[in-house]
């Protein structure tokens, strides 16, 4: 069975075992990571709050498709583009923030957050050599600092 398809049968059953109607869109765009988004009107039950209940499902999803399959599929599980959509605004964010600590030449600590929401900002100010950022503290308070770089150097 394709990859595709045994993700796609997967969310489907599950789906359906808790009750949620959704179409499943699966992108393989990326052959190591392949984008699955279910598009239902029950989003706000899949996704929870601050995405909780999608990080959960994805990691059963994940647990399930893994144990048919002799090779583990990487994919991220998205409902109707939240993910996406988030990781944009957390760019967002990052962008921002880089653009007032340069301004007033302070460090700025973002508040805590899960450690792919930190990749997300690391990742939008890699290639700005005058930020630098950093995560700082323990989970799960930990946190980003956007800093700029000293003139010194």
């Amino acid at each position: 069975m394709e990859k595709e398809d045994l993700i796609k049968e997967t969310i489907n059953q599950l789906l359906k075992i808790i009750g949620v109607e959704g179409q499943v869109v699966v992108n393989d765009s990326d052959p190591d990571n392949a984008l699955v988004n279910i598009q239902t009107e029950q989003g706000g039950f899949l996704i929870g709050q601050a995405g909780a209940n999608l990080s959960a499902f994805q990691h059963i999803v994940r647990l399930l498709v893994n144990k048919k399959n002799d090779q583990p599929i990487r994919f991220i599980l998205d409902v109707n583009n939240y993910r996406q959509h988030h990781s944009e605004l957390l760019e967002e964010l990052a962008q921002n923030m880089a653009k007032q600590a340069l301004s007033r030449r302070v460090s700025l600590i973002l508040h805590p957050m899960p450690a792919y929401e930190r990749r997300i900002i690391h990742l939008a100010l890699a290639n700005q050599p005058e930020i630098d950022t950093q995560s700082t503290g323990q989970e799960p308070k930990r946190r980003i600092v956007i800093k700029p770089v000293s003139q010194d150097k």
